[in-house]
Order: C-alpha cells, then sequence, then structure tokens
C-alpha cells in the first residue's frame, strides 16, 4: 500500500457533474467487505500466557448518538468485560492482510481499522463506517465520503481525507506486495482531498462494484506509514481506529487484542452491544486434534471443528455429556465459495486439459466422503455452489473416481508408463507434488497412493503455514489444497481474469487465462442488477469446469462448534451471512452461565443441554 503529497488545493472533479443522489446517512458499523482493513500497532505486555487476569478495559464515558441505528444481530443483553480465547490455526507470516490475505489476518484487521462503508449486518444496503455520509454522482462513477468529525486514531490523531488518499497510494505502489488488491483499486483515480474530513474518489471505468470498492478504501495512518517501507510492516504498526488494539505477541504461540475503551465509535448507535470481550487471544496450533485436547483443558473457550472424523468420532467427551461444552451445529446463509486441489496449469505438464481431468478421476471423493467426512459435506462439481439448488450445477458432471478413465487421459495426453512403472512422456517422469501446511488428513495419504498406482510420481511436501504462503504468493507448487470463501458482493475478477494470471499474489493460484471468460467478466461489470450477474457467473463456472483449473473437493452448508458454555450469543448463535470468527463481534461473557458452569464444575454436576442444532431464520 504508496504515498504523494496531499492535494487538498485542486479543484473538485464533483464541480464538473451536473447532480448528485444522496444515500444514506448512517452511523459506523465493522466493514465486512472483503476488501478494506489493515493492521494494528499494540503495546507489549509481562502478563503470563495463561493469565485470565489481564486488567479490566473501562470504557470512558460517552453519549450515545441520537441517529442511526441498531445492529439487528447484536443482543441488549451483551455486558463488557471478559477474556476470549480461540484457535488459530498455524501462525501467519504477516498479520497484515494487504500482504497476506487470508481469514485470519482478515479477522484481525477488521478488529483494528476500518473503512469508509460497509454492508448491513442482514441486508443488502450500505452502512457508513468512517463515513457518516456519502453522495453518488448521476453517472455512477463519483463517491463523495464526509468522515465522522469525531473519527481518530489511538494516538489521538484526526482521522483525515489524507488517511484514506495514503490507503490509495500505498496499495497502487508497485513496489509492495499488495497485487491482490490493486486489480480493484486500478478502476479509480488518486483519491482527491475536499476537506479534512472529506474525499471524493472517482472510478476510470464503468463497473457495478465501484461504490463498494471505493467504500471499502480504509484509512491508513499517514503520519506514521508515511516513507515507510510498507512490505515490513508485519506486526506492530502505530496507530488503530477500531474497536481494539494489539496486546500480546508471542511469535508461533499467540497473538492478543485489547478491546479500546477510547475508541471513537463506541458512541455509535451500530456499534452498541458489540466488541464485548475485553482481551481476545488466538492460540495458533496446527495439529487439530492437539487444539481439541486444548479445547477440553479450557486453553480455548471456542473451537470451530473443520475435520469432520473429529466432529463425528471425538468430540463427545465427558464435557460435552455433562453440557459443560455445547457441541452445536449452526446453520445460516453464508455465501459458499470452494475447495479443491489448486492445479498449477503454468507448468507444461498440467497444460493439457486431459492431464487436469485425469487428476479428478483418481480422486475417489465419494469413498471419502462416506468412510472418512461421515457425509458432513457435499461435493462439488462447480465453482460457485450457492447459485444453485442444492448446491449442484445439474448441466455439470459431478466427476467420479475412475482410475481407467484417468489412465485413458494421460494416454491420450502422451504420457505412457515406463519399465520402472513411471509415467514418462520425451523422456520425463509425470512428477506432482502436494504443497500442504499442518497435519497431512488421511484424504491426501489416500489421493497420493492413488496417483502412484496410475503411474505417477506423487510427493508430499509440508512446509510451514507461513512458507506456504509465499510459495502460493510466487506460484512454486504443482498442486496445493485452498478453501476459499463467498461474500455477498461477487467479483469474478481477481480470481479468474487473465491478466492476473502471472501476477505475484494473486487469487489466480492456477493461472487461468482464457478470453471468453475475460469477455464475460467485462460484461458483468456494468450490470448493476445481482440476479443478471448471476447469470453471467455461472457462464463463467462452465467454462471454468471446462478448463478445468482445480481438483474440485467437497463443501461444508453448516458451522461446527465446540465451546464452554459460559457465554452470551446472538439469537441464532452466529449472525446471519458470516462464520464463527464473529463471535468475537458479537458474543459475551454472560456472568450467570459463567458461574452454573463453575458450580457444575466443582460439584461435577450436568448442565441443562442447549440445542444440539441451530437453523437462522
Amino acid at each position: 500500500m504508496p504515498s504523494k503529497p496531499a492535494d487538498a488545493g485542486l479543484p473538485s472533479k464533483l464541480n464538473s457533474i451536473p447532480a448528485f443522489v444522496k444515500l444514506f446517512r448512517s452511523p459506523a458499523i465493522l466493514l465486512i467487505l472483503p476488501l478494506g482493513f489493515a493492521i494494528s500497532c499494540g503495546g507489549g505486555s509481562s502478563r503470563p500466557e495463561g493469565s485470565s487476569q489481564a486488567p479490566a478495559v473501562v470504557t470512558e464515558p460517552y453519549e450515545l448518538e441520537e441517529t442511526g441505528e441498531f445492529d439487528p444481530i447484536a443482543s441488549d443483553l451483551a455486558i463488557k468485560g471478559g477474556t476470549f480465547t480461540t484457535w488459530a490455526g498455524g501462525y501467519p507470516k504477516s498479520l497484515n492482510m494487504w500482504l497476506d490475505y487470508n481469514a485470519f489476518s482478515k479477522q484481525i484487521c477488521e478488529m483494528l481499522f476500518e473503512g469508509l462503508v460497509g454492508l448491513h449486518p442482514t441486508e443488502n444496503r450500505p452502512v457508513g463506517v468512517l463515513a457518516e455520509s456519502w453522495e453518488v454522482s448521476e453517472d455512477m462513477m463519483t463517491f463523495r465520503y464526509k468522515i465522522h468529525e469525531s473519527a481518530t486514531w489511538s494516538d489521538g490523531t484526526p482521522i483525515t481525507a489524507r488517511d484514506i488518499q495514503f490507503y490509495y497510494d500505498t496499495i497502487m505502489n508497485p513496489e509492495n506486495l499488495t497485487s491482490l488488491f490493486r486489480v480493484s483499486l486500478s478502476r479509480f483515480d488518486r483519491p482527491e482531498i475536499i476537506d479534512e474530513k472529506t474525499v471524493s474518489i472517482t472510478a476510470n471505468e464503468p463497473h457495478w462494484v465501484n461504490f463498494w470498492t471505493a467504500s471499502g478504501m480504509t484509512a491508513f495512518p499517514a503520519h506514521l506509514w508515511e516513507g515507510k517501507k510498507f512490505n515490513e510492516i508485519n506486526f506492530e504498526f502505530g496507530a488503530v481506529s477500531g474497536p481494539y488494539d494489539l496486546y500480546e505477541i508471542k511469535t508461533n504461540r499467540l497473538i492478543s487484542l485489547q478491546r479500546r475503551g477510547d475508541w471513537w465509535g463506541r458512541s455509535l448507535k451500530i456499534n452498541q452491544y458489540k466488541y464485548n470481550f475485553d482481551y481476545l487471544r488466538f492460540r495458533s496450533m496446527e495439529d487439530r486434534v492437539k487444539a481439541l485436547e486444548s479445547l477440553k483443558r479450557g486453553d480455548f473457550d471456542l473451537y470451530p471443528i473443520y475435520t469432520s472424523r473429529i466432529w463425528a468420532q471425538q468430540t463427545r467427551f465427558d464435557q460435552v455429556k455433562k453440557n459443560w461444552v455445547v457441541r452445536q451445529t449452526v446453520y445460516n446463509q453464508e455465501p459458499k465459495g470452494f475447495q479443491g486441489f489448486a492445479i498449477n496449469m503454468r507448468e507444461e505438464k498440467f497444460g493439457d486439459v486431459q492431464v487436469r481431468r485425469a487428476l479428478s478421476h483418481l480422486l475417489n471423493r465419494e469413498m471419502m466422503l462416506e468412510k472418512i467426512m461421515f457425509n458432513e459435506y457435499f461435493l462439488l462439481n462447480n465453482f460457485y455452489p450457492d447459485l444453485y439448488p442444492n448446491n449442484l450445477n445439474p448441466d455439470a458432471e459431478l466427476t467420479a473416481y475412475n482410475p481407467l478413465q484417468a489412465r485413458e487421459l494421460l494416454t491420450a495426453a502422451g504420457w505412457n508408463v515406463n519399465d520402472q512403472g513411471i509415467l514418462e512422456k520425451d523422456g520425463e517422469p509425470l512428477e506432482v507434488t502436494m504443497l500442504y501446511h499442518g497435519t497431512p488428513l488421511p484424504q491426501i495419504t489416500i489421493y497420493l497412493e492413488d496417483l502412484k498406482k496410475v503411474g505417477i510420481d506423487a510427493k508430499l511436501d509440508v512446509v510451514s503455514l507461513a512458507t506456504y504462503r509465499k510459495r502460493l504468493d510466487r506460484h512454486e507448487f504443482d498442486l496445493a489444497w485452498q478453501n476459499w470463501s463467498a461474500t455477498r458482493l461477487r467479483d469474478p475478477e481477481p480470481m479468474w481474469h487473465s491478466k492476473t494470471a502471472n501476477q505475484v499474489a494473486s487469487q489466480n493460484l492456477s493461472g487461468v487465462e482464457s478470453d471468453e471468460i475475460d469477455t464475460l467478466i467485462e460484461k458483468q461489470k456494468t450490470i448493476h442488477d445481482i440476479d443478471q450477474r448471476n447469470d453471467i457467473l455461472k457462464e463463467i463456472d462452465r467454462l471454468l469446469v471446462e478448463i478445468h483449473p482445480y481438483v474440485l473437493l467437497w463443501q461444508s452448508d453448516r458451522h461446527r462448534l465446540l465451546y464452554w458454555n459460559r457465554y452470551g450469543t446472538p439469537e441464532y448463535v452466529l449472525d446471519q451471512f458470516n462464520r464463527e470468527d464473529y463471535a468475537t463481534t458479537y458474543w459475551w461473557l454472560d456472568p450467570e452461565k459463567s458461574e452454573r458452569l463453575d458450580k457444575a464444575l466443582s460439584t461435577n454436576q450436568p448442565l441443562e443441554a442447549e440445542p444440539e442444532e441451530v437453523h437462522f431464520q
């Protein structure tokens, strides 16, 4: 993310636009777009890692704003206080989501920095974050935002239009490893500073997502970061704007956030009854079974289960039977992404679609789903599952395990078995290495063995999470297991456009280059009707199925949670569109539940059971 001097004295381009359409005047809410967050700095602490006796955070007095609206998900029963510890998976190479974009870095950043405008928690309409109001030109190309007068950094410095401009400069600087975010920002001119609290952002090409991309621009602390090397900003950042600040970092073990009692947004209605825990602790642990044992010991308050075998076979332990730990499946309306083994099509051996299809026919998904994953998932035959009834495209084949067909495809592609039983072409063996981080799952072992049975020299390369991210960014892999989330506002350009195929750190992992897909991506840019855009996404999906850039796996339509029975939650446990990471936004430590749990623990008595399933209605 780069910087240039402020240009507050320049005339506004808005003056050349005849009229404006006033949108909403709304208070701030935590930004929930896939764009627009940054990183905090925080003070260290000598507090022992296992201590729950951190000093309480005192909220400074404030007057609740008269205008605005309350978040319909947040419960008015919520109270402030306590420490909440959850699992963070592998330790990240950076907390800077702009340099290392993944679910964890995004979650941390959402707590620390804010953008201008976000999506309403339950409706597809905008709600202010840093911006208290905004205007949109009649041609839908220019957007003017008024930043809250009270918006300040954690060091007391006012948040200004310059900080939004500085964000743009930083992201667009080609020296920074921010190519993923440059795709969208390249459609905009440099933001204009109208006055200290007003910024104007003009698109240079029509696109339905322009308003949301402009609104997702985040304030970066220009007064601290200007002149620094952005690629070196990873775990210390100087100042934050959001409800939390970094509190403690223990490399490879723990990242802890502290609630800000002086947060500027505490007086806004939309932020009431949210961000309740004084401290959020994210413990890093790649081994999921060890993480489960940590939950049993009380080292985690919440542990989401992503492995169906663990859920089916290892989560009926004594604490669950006594209802001390809640075992719960939650269904909501989270947009569904896809997961699979990304195939690096930049490598010559994967250039033939017949080879890529053969790789899919060698994955015994049907057996894995039944025997290993206990039918907790559905098999994928497309890249946008929630666009179709029951998540399956009726016009696409559900690729089946078929080694015979795989052999025929490999032979047709010119790969023949040599005297050593290895497939080769022009004297070169067919080698396939699976890049992976964490403890290898049995699905991978089975798959690699099936690859070997047809003569593929298959290997597994297990690396740290940080190394895994670096290798993906540099396209240094054959196959890599990737699980992609989805958003309510879907723009296919960053993941599938040809211009992203060879960019460092892009989402186009497989290197898809298709003129037909590019044409469809350009077509959908000027369509504002979401149903029409979804029809185009289906056309893109059809072409992707033909190209076969992934060995598609399976996906989940539920959230599997284990958590200690001392927390208050929203009516349906999670919110409408997000995962369990939003427990840190909406949950709270319930004194009555906590007291009941402590008494049950001391007397070895069971608690009343919570619902095993919750469905968002």
